[in-house]
């Protein structure tokens, strides 16, 4: 009895570290959604005047999901040497300000009617994100 108990109890406090680790990722992870969705969505309707109103909504939802991604650490985090922790943690955030200001960029180009002056840095974003995605997601 004393047995099960016992693995009962580590079981009970090895899945509920998992799930704190996974509640920070998963938190991560749907920033990340927002931004993939987002994006495509925007791609699609840059281009169209009647949806200013609308692209530059969710360009300000792109920069708040591209902010609050900067608060949390990527799940890479954990692999990197204590020693380029701070390092690399530091490049991230950089990373996500690039993002930040490459929304803002387009957004005052949305504003301003420029539409293929947005669509073209609107293929900068796909940049960043392919680069931030190589050095920042774990597979």
């Amino acid at each position: 009895m004393k047995t099960a108990s016992l693995i009962l109890a580590i079981t009970l406090v090895t899945s509920s570290q998992f799930l704190r680790a996974e509640e920070g990722n998963s938190s991560l992870e749907h920033q990340m959604k927002i931004l993939a969705k987002g994006t495509r969505q925007l791609s699609q309707q840059i281009n169209d005047p009647a949806q200013q109103q609308s692209s530059v909504g969710l360009i300000e939802d792109l920069k708040k999901a591209a902010q609050d991604s900067k608060s949390i650490d990527p799940r890479m985090a954990e692999t990197v040497p204590a020693a380029d922790k701070a390092k690399f943690l530091a490049d991230y955030r950089a990373q996500m300000d690039k993002l930040s200001d490459a929304f803002t960029k387009i957004e005052e180009a949305v504003k301003a009617g420029q539409y293929a002056e947005a669509k073209s840095l609107l293929a900068s974003v796909n940049s960043i994100k392919r680069e931030g995605h190589e050095k920042f997601k774990q597979d």
